[in-house]
C-alpha cells in the first residue's frame, strides 16, 4: 500500500479518455495549485487509430481543443483540419451519388475544426499530462466512489485488473470521465431517457476511402466542383429516411511508433430505432449486408476491405438528472449526457463540461472561507444550463429521421442548425460566458432560452415538412455556407474579439434574425406541400399558438420578378434564397397569403406538439 499523503488529491478523475485528459490539461492550465490524479484501466500504448467513437470535431470543440487546451499547433502536424459536414440525403439504392444532392461548404472552413485519431491524440496526451505534473494510475479502475458531503473528502477505491494492489484515494472533487461505464450517474440512479432512440455501429479499414471513387471520371461537372480535391478531408454522411452512414479519414501522423505513416478510415452507420431496428447491424456481417441494401455503391467500395475491428451501440442516446452537484462532484463527456454523432457534438459536450468543471474546482481551490458557497452556487447554475443545453441539443436528433431522406428540407434543417450553433452556442463558449458573474450571466440565460424555444418549433416543423414533402433527388451542389453569405458571416464571426456588451448586442440581433428564419422555413415548408398537406403540417406542428407568422411584406416580396424582387426580400429571405435556392411551390397553393393565413388559424382540437 502506499503513503496516505501519496495518495491524497484535490481533484482524482475517473478515466483517462478524451475526457478525462482534456480536463486533467485544462486544469494544470487554470488551476495550477490543483493536485490532479487521472485513473485509467487502459495501459500505453493505445493503437493508432483507436476503435473509439467520436474522431470528428466541431468549432466549439476545436476552439477547445486548439485554444484553451494549447494543442493547435500539434494538431495541425498530427491530425487532419477537416473540411466540414459533407451529406448526401434521400438514400442511395436507387440513385448514383452524382445524381443526389449534395450539402456541404465549398472550401475549408477559415475557423478550423479537426479529424482526430483518437488513439494518437490519448496517447500524446497522457505524455502532455504527465510532463505538466498530473499523476497518471495506468492500469488501475475504479470499483467503488464513497461520495462525501459538507466538504468532506471523497473516497476512491481503486485496484488493478484482476484485483491486484488495491488502493484508496482520497479526494476533495471527483470526476466521472469513464464514458458509458458511468460511475456515478449509475450509483445515484441518475440516468434518464433522452427520448431519442438510435443505435450504431462502426469499424475502421486501412488506407483512404475516398467519396470521388464513387463517381466516375467522365462526370467531370461533379468532379469540377472539388477542383482541389478536398472533399474526402469531410466528415462525409450518406443518408436517407432514419440512417446516415459515416466516412472520416484518420490522419497517418508522423510518429513511427504510433503507426507513422499508415492511414485509416472510420466507417459507421447511425439509425433511428422506428426505422432501422438494431438488429440489423449488430454484427459486422449484418451491418454489410445493410448497407447493400441502402448505400450499395459504398458497400461495393468497402466490402473487400478487412475490418480492424467492429463495435455497435444499441440506444447510445441518454440522459442524466445531474451532472454538477454541490457536493464536490461532474459528470463529463459520456459519463453524463449524449445526445448523437450527427454532428459530431460529443467533443462540444466534453468542452463545456470541462471548463464548467474547471470553474467550480477553480471556486473551492481559491474561495476561502465562502468556498463552500461558492461551489454550491456555480454547480447548481451550470448543472441547470447544460441540462437544457443537452436537451435543447438533442432536439436537433430526435425527430430527425425523416428529414435524413428529403434533400430539401434537410438543406434548410442544416441551415438553421448552422445559424443556431454560430449565433449562440459557439459564441456562448468562445466568449467564456460561462466565467460572468451570476447577475451579469442572467441577460444571456434569457437569450438561451428564447433560442431554445425557437429551437423546439423549428425542429418540429422541419420534421412534420419532411414526412409529406415530395422531395425527388436533383443532382445540385448546396454550398452551405457560401461566401459571401450571412451564414458565412456567422461562422468568420466565431474569429471576431467582443467585449461582453458587445457579444450580447451581437447575440440579441442574432436571436431576431432567428426567428426571420424560421419564419421562413415555416413559409418554404407551407408553400412547398401546398393547401392540404400544408394544413396537416399546421396542425401538427401547433402554428395557430404561435406569437408570429410570416411577415405580409415578405409573401408579397414572393411575387415580384428580377431585381425588384431582390431588393423587396428581407436579407435572411436573400441569404436563405442563395444558399437553398428558391423556394418550391406547390401547383394547388395559389395565393400564398391565404395558404399562411389558414396554417395560422386557431386551430379546432389541441396541436399535437407542445414546447
Amino acid at each position: 500500500m502506499s503513503q496516505p499523503d501519496q495518495d491524497r488529491f484535490d481533484v482524482v478523475i475517473a478515466g483517462g479518455g478524451l475526457a478525462g485528459l482534456t480536463l486533467a490539461r485544462q486544469l494544470r492550465r487554470e488551476v495550477p495549485e490543483a493536485r490532479v490524479c487521472v485513473v485509467e484501466r487502459q495501459k500505453r500504448p493505445l493503437p493508432a487509430a483507436a476503435h473509439k467513437v467520436g474522431e470528428s470535431s466541431v468549432e466549439l470543440s476545436s476552439h477547445y481543443f486548439g485554444v484553451v487546451l494549447g494543442l493547435g499547433e500539434y494538431l495541425r502536424r498530427e491530425h487532419f483540419v477537416k473540411n466540414g459536414l459533407r451529406f448526401f440525403p434521400g438514400g442511395g439504392h436507387t440513385h448514383a451519388l452524382e445524381q443526389r444532392t449534395e450539402i456541404g461548404p465549398p472550401q475549408l472552413p477559415k475557423v478550423p475544426s479537426f479529424q482526430l485519431d483518437r488513439g494518437r491524440l490519448e496517447n500524446d496526451l497522457r505524455v502532455m499530462n504527465e510532463a505538466d505534473g498530473v499523476t497518471l494510475l495506468e492500469g488501475y479502475t475504479v470499483k467503488d466512489v464513497e461520495l462525501a458531503h459538507d466538504g468532506a473528502e471523497h473516497t476512491v477505491r481503486i485496484e488493478r485488473l484482476g484485483g491486484e494492489d488495491p488502493r484508496v484515494l482520497s479526494a476533495r472533487y471527483f470526476v466521472d470521465a469513464a464514458g458509458r461505464r458511468a460511475i456515478v450517474r449509475n450509483k445515484l440512479g441518475l440516468t434518464r431517457p433522452s427520448g431519442h432512440e438510435a443505435n450504431a455501429a462502426w469499424w475502421r479499414v486501412k488506407g483512404l476511402v475516398d467519396v470521388k471513387d464513387l463517381v466516375p471520371a467522365s462526370e467531370t461537372s461533379w468532379h469540377l466542383r472539388d477542383p482541389d480535391h478536398i472533399r474526402w478531408y469531410s466528415t462525409v454522411h450518406f443518408m436517407g429516411t432514419g440512417y446516415w452512414f459515416w466516412y472520416i479519414p484518420l490522419a497517418a501522423g508522423t510518429d513511427a511508433s504510433m503507426g507513422g505513416g499508415q492511414q485509416h478510415t472510420s466507417l459507421g452507420i447511425v439509425v433511428h430505432d422506428a426505422v432501422h431496428p438494431f438488429h440489423t447491424i449488430n454484427t459486422l456481417e449484418k451491418s454489410l449486408e445493410w448497407l447493400k441494401k441502402h448505400e450499395p455503391l459504398c458497400w461495393a467500395q468497402v466490402k473487400d476491405m478487412p475490418a480492424e475491428d467492429f463495435l455497435c451501440l444499441r440506444h447510445f442516446s441518454h440522459g442524466s438528472s445531474q451532472c454538477f452537484s454541490k457536493d464536490r462532484w461532474s459528470l463529463v463527456g459520456e459519463a453524463g449526457v449524449f445526445a448523437d454523432p450527427f454532428y459530431s457534438p460529443g467533443s462540444d459536450f466534453i468542452a463545456i463540461s470541462n471548463s464548467f468543471t474547471t470553474q467550480i474546482v477553480k471556486a473551492m481551490m481559491r474561495g476561502g472561507a465562502s468556498a463552500q458557497a461558492d461551489v454550491a452556487r456555480l454547480a447548481e447554475r451550470y448543472d441547470r444550463f447544460y441540462l437544457r443545453f443537452a436537451d435543447a441539443a438533442t432536439e436537433t436528433y430526435r425527430k430527425a429521421a425523416p428529414l435524413y431522406g428529403s434533400p430539401r428540407a434537410m438543406a434548410a434543417k442544416i441551415y438553421w442548425d448552422d445559424f443556431n450553433y454560430w449565433s449562440f452556442v459557439c459564441q456562448y463558449f468562445f466568449r467564456r460566458l460561462y466565467e460572468l458573474p451570476e447577475a451579469e450571466h442572467a441577460r444571456f440565460d434569457a437569450i438561451a432560452e428564447e433560442f431554445r424555444t425557437l429551437q423546439f418549433r423549428a425542429q418540429k416543423v422541419l420534421s412534420e415538412w419532411a414526412k409529406r414533402a415530395n422531395d425527388p433527388q436533383k443532382p445540385i451542389h448546396v454550398t452551405l455556407p457560401p461566401v459571401p453569405s450571412i451564414l458565412a458571416n456567422l461562422h468568420l464571426d466565431l474569429e471576431k474579439d467582443m467585449s461582453v456588451d458587445e457579444v450580447h448586442a451581437y447575440m440579441v440581433d442574432k436571436l431576431a434574425l432567428a426567428g426571420e428564419v424560421l419564419d421562413e422555413i415555416v413559409l418554404r415548408a407551407l408553400a412547398a406541400l401546398g393547401p392540404s398537406l400544408g394544413a396537416e403540417l399546421a396542425r401538427e406542428s401547433g402554428l395557430a399558438s404561435w406569437p408570429r407568422r410570416p411577415a405580409p411584406e415578405r409573401l408579397a416580396a414572393q411575387a415580384n420578378e428580377g431585381g425588384a424582387r431582390r431588393r423587396s426580400l428581407s436579407p435572411i429571405a436573400r441569404d436563405m434564397e442563395r444558399c437553398l435556392g428558391r423556394m418550391d411551390v406547390h401547383a394547388d397553393s395559389g395565393d400564398l397569403e391565404q395558404v399562411i393565413a389558414r396554417a395560422f388559424e386557431p386551430a379546432t382540437t389541441e396541436p399535437a406538439f407542445a414546447e
